[in-house]
């Protein structure tokens, strides 16, 4: 397409040439010549070389915490025989990427001097992850004018990628879970392979398992990677509850849900970095199975959406046969009844044979009254519970939490 300076010139061939006869004046008729011969060779220019740059993006991982910066370069080859002008190059993205030196958000622009043949120009960047989810990286956009700037193409290349953004992750001390003794899960201190030490069965291959082992000869066989399964007689187990749904918590990035969200990636990751088995519950997979690796579950977290459940039953219920520690991250209880008799509660009430109950309880201000008497009402059922509201720091409440016999965590939440 003609750029604003290409019409100026077409313009001008047109009324050079039209002054030219009526005026019978030979030498407007070569400058119209000139200035269509210019505007000619400038189209082709563009659409030569424009065809002959090949645009590949490079990202350093397809996950990322939200907080953390996504690193990516943009890699373009001439393929053509002739150099190429000047290169605009931009690349689009969401707006919850920020890219670093960049006025605005939404896309990261470079400008890329001339290539030669064969030449290969490499622009890296990095951007902000803000918020969690599934972020798309691209389409890539190249812009070229010919050296005359009277002609310009933008050429626009379809392929995409997708850059997993996990909730905010904040890391926690390492703390001595106290009560995983008691009933029937795992003693922490009695776990002696984190990996099993004895072949148990065969399984397909899951993100987050470990490549050592991949067993081959049933992967050829299969058509399918498949790894070996080991036994963990001694490995502790962690069942962590979470409720995600819209009556219970308030929305927006500053909102209980995702506040719930963030402390429960938090604890998966700890959890997880402990050799902890875990299995997680939430409203809208209460027909999972046993644990899974802690990248599945941080997968989940990251593109989890708010559910439109009436109740928390089923998904407690769905915590049931589990063992060890359970851990319960929860919003307040809706409606204006006393929350000791709301159905919630009820449910949590019934939760039984675990070494360990721990509650957050995630409330919009730490002076919200229903928030406080239901943290009140599960220390009193023999709960390990505790208030947190947007901007509460995790890692204090998870070690008064963590105290043996304590009962710090009912008094912090009820203080806020």
């Amino acid at each position: 397409m003609l750029t604003g300076r290409g019409v100026s010139v077409a313009l001008a061939a047109v009324l050079t040439w039209l002054i030219g006869r009526m005026l019978g004046i030979a030498e407007l008729y070569a400058v119209a010549v000139a200035c269509g011969a210019v505007l000619g060779l400038g189209v082709l220019y563009v659409r030569q070389t424009t065809s002959s740059v090949a645009a590949r993006r490079l990202v350093e991982t397809d996950r990322v915490v939200a907080g953390g910066e996504v690193h990516a370069s943009l890699e373009l080859r001439n393929d053509g025989r002739v150099p190429t002008p000047t290169l605009l190059v931009s690349e689009q993205l969401p707006e919850s990427l920020w890219a670093a030196e960049q006025a605005l958000p939404g896309e990261a622009r470079f400008v890329i001097g001339g290539l030669g043949p064969g030449r290969v120009a490499t622009a890296p960047y990095r951007a902000r992850a803000d918020a969690r989810g599934r972020q798309q990286l691209g389409p890539v956009t190249v812009r070229i004018r010919d050296p005359f700037g009277v002609a310009e193409r933008i050429r626009r290349y379809t392929a995409v990628q997708d850059v997993l953004v996990y909730p905010r992750i904040e890391r926690l001390p390492d703390q001595q879970v106290s009560g995983t003794h008691m009933g029937s899960g795992s003693s922490d201190s009695r776990r002696v392979f984190a990996t099993g030490d004895e072949f148990y069965t065969m399984r397909e291959y899951v993100r987050g398992d470990d490549l050592r082992m991949v067993h081959w000869p049933s992967t050829a066989h299969r058509q399918t990677m498949m790894v070996r399964q080991m036994e963990q007689p001694w490995q502790a187990h962690a069942t962590l509850h979470l409720d995600t749904r819209r009556s219970s918590h308030t929305d927006g990035p500053d909102g209980t849900l995702e506040h719930a969200v963030s402390i429960a990636a938090s604890l998966v990751y700890h959890l997880a970095d402990r050799g902890y088995a875990i299995r997680l519950v939430t409203d809208t997979d209460t027909g999972r199975g046993g644990p899974q690796p802690w990248a599945q579950s941080l997968d989940r977290l990251a593109l989890l959406e708010p559910s439109d459940n009436t109740g928390m039953g089923p998904s407690v219920a769905a915590t049931r046969g589990g063992e060890g520690l359970f851990v319960s991250v929860v919003g307040v209880p809706d409606g204006r009844e006393d929350p000791a008799h709301h159905p919630d509660m009820r449910a949590l009430f019934g939760v039984r044979g675990f070494g360990q109950r721990l509650v957050f309880v995630t409330g919009p201000r730490a002076d919200d009254p229903r928030a406080v008497r239901a943290v009140q009402l599960l220390a009193a059922a023999g709960w390990q519970a505790t208030l947190m509201t947007p901007g509460t720091p995790l890692a204090p409440r998870w070690v008064e939490l963590m105290t043996p016999r304590s009962r710090h965590g009912a008094r912090a939440g009820a203080a806020g």
